[in-house]
């Protein structure tokens, strides 16, 4: 059997290992031939189950009424040509529209039985799309393996996040030229080879609360069972947060508290935007609707107002979460067992304006105490060559060499004045990332004025999903100081 020694790129002896192996051949088959139900009931979520006559149906007016109106393409061009014409006209079946022209919104619901098509229409430009509330596991595989997917459109972009498929098409396609694989070999390195590489998000020890938000939806008995389960959320959800589940019809409240066990992920094709996976559920008295319109505080409050409408990833105030807690203890529940939100400070005396502010104030006396000094230990700006005339420089390298074209740093770290939202914390993240691997880095520390976060190097690889938080207050305490400082040694 192939190993499972995780790499840092594609690796030509591994993939080899596994494609003469039974089980790779068997999946490289599997996936040259599968039918397009087979492939969606296999890899995406049961909470997705569409009938199998349903689907099938899909399949066949996508094709008939579409795909097989064009030509096979012949290059990359003409291939985003027939993609772009599909979404763009529609389909028509027998004189009425199936799916509206210029319906990008709609045409969202498609993609992924699209994709399958387009993939047996034209293997070598299009692949089957199996990542559908899986997008943490595609962002995990790019990470590993090195692989710079698209920027993800803003969430009013219909048209963009339907040419995001494409985008990945363009992507995967260059991969496979440059890998020397078959379509088939492909679509099985991306859905069983590569999910052999890829950590679990799981952690011990989740960071602080820093959030509070309101999500809903009804909980079927078969969720209550799971220790983690997928959910919407708002995007800027943290790992840690607080999770206030509101059930819909019939129940019509409050029941339960979770956490989030992962940040907050943007999923383009997902009809919601975005999600985020649940655990740690904690059962609370019911607080209904009703008892949150008679409520002092909540009377007021423009989601209570609107009956919970639109209520999954909405944010709550700190004086929102506090009310609730009241309310609960008000009804002989424990509140001590739930979760608390924790408001980060910096000291009265430290003055933070710019991101120098935060180098200069928080960063390098944090540095100095523990024992390491510029010049010496650490160097700011350290000038790297990340090409044929081109340097970059990375704020900070710590136990670092720079001899000429030897370059090198144990730590990297990054300042911000402040990543106020997910997207800043992985565009810091992606950055960083690419300064490690030319430092060829253990450790990657991300700050700003709250707090810094720690990316740990697990065998040639840095996980965006795995990482520890210290605020700048907690590390006045002695075990998480040190803790931090045998990080960073």
């Amino acid at each position: 059997m192939y190993e499972t020694t995780v790499a840092m790129k594609f690796n030509q002896y591994t993939w080899e290992l596994y494609k003469t192996s039974q089980k790779g051949k068997e999946m490289i088959d599997f996936f040259a031939n599968a039918d397009g139900y087979t492939l969606f009931s296999k890899f995406l979520p049961s909470s997705f189950f569409i009938p199998k006559d349903l689907y099938e149906d899909w399949l066949e007016n996508l094709y008939c009424y579409s795909v097989s109106e064009y030509n096979v393409p012949a290059s990359l061009s003409e291939a985003k040509d027939t993609f772009c014409s599909i979404i763009t006209l529609g389909v028509t079946i027998e004189g009425e529209e199936w799916l509206p022209r210029n319906d990008f919104k709609k045409s969202l619901d498609y993609i992924q039985p699209l994709s399958y098509i387009l993939s047996r229409f034209a293997p070598e430009y299009f692949f089957p799309y199996l990542f559908l509330c899986r997008i943490f596991e595609l962002n995990k595989i790019a990470d590993t393996f090195y692989i710079d997917l698209p920027t993800t459109p803003h969430r009013s972009d219909y048209k963009g996040r339907c040419m995001y498929y494409w985008d990945l098409c363009e992507i995967m396609y260059n991969f496979r030229i440059e890998h020397d694989l078959s379509y088939s070999e492909l679509w099985a390195f991306l859905y069983d080879y590569a999910v052999h590489f890829v950590s679990d998000d799981s952690v011990s020890v989740l960071p602080k609360p820093s959030q509070a938000w309101f999500i809903g939806g009804k909980i079927y008995p078969e969720d209550r069972k799971l220790d983690k389960k997928f959910w919407q959320s708002n995007p800027e959800t943290k790992k840690g947060d607080i999770l206030v589940h509101y059930e819909t019809n019939p129940i019509s409240a409050i029941t339960c508290i979770e956490i989030a066990k992962t940040d907050g992920v943007i999923d383009p094709f997902f009809h919601y935007y975005a999600n985020t996976h649940i655990s740690n559920r904690i059962e609370v008295p019911h607080i209904s609707l009703k008892e949150l319109k008679g409520n002092r505080h909540f009377c007021n409050n423009p989601l209570v107002r609107k009956n919970f409408r639109g209520v999954n990833g909405q944010s709550m105030t700190s004086e929102d979460y506090t009310e609730l807690l009241r309310i609960i203890g008000a009804k002989g529940f424990d509140i001590g067992v739930l979760p608390k939100l924790f408001i980060p400070k910096i000291s009265q005396d430290i003055v933070i304006n710019h991101e120098r502010d935060v180098e200069t104030n928080l960063l390098e006396p944090l540095l100095n105490s523990m024992g390491w000094k510029e010049g010496s230990d650490f160097v700011r700006q350290l000038p790297i060559q990340a090409g044929r005339g081109h340097s970059v420089y990375p704020d900070y390298a710590l136990h670092y060499s720079n001899a000429h074209n030897e370059e090198n740093a144990r730590v990297l770290i990054e300042a911000k004045l402040y990543m106020k939202s997910n997207q800043d914390i992985g565009l810091a993240f992606l950055q960083a990332r690419s300064y490690a691997r030319l430092l060829l880095s253990k450790v990657i520390v991300l700050c700003d004025k709250h707090c810094l976060i720690v990316y740990r190097n697990n065998d040639g690889i840095f996980d965006r999903d795995k990482y520890e938080k210290y605020y700048w207050n907690d590390l006045k305490k002695t075990e998480l100081f040190n803790r931090l400082k045998q990080d960073l040694s």
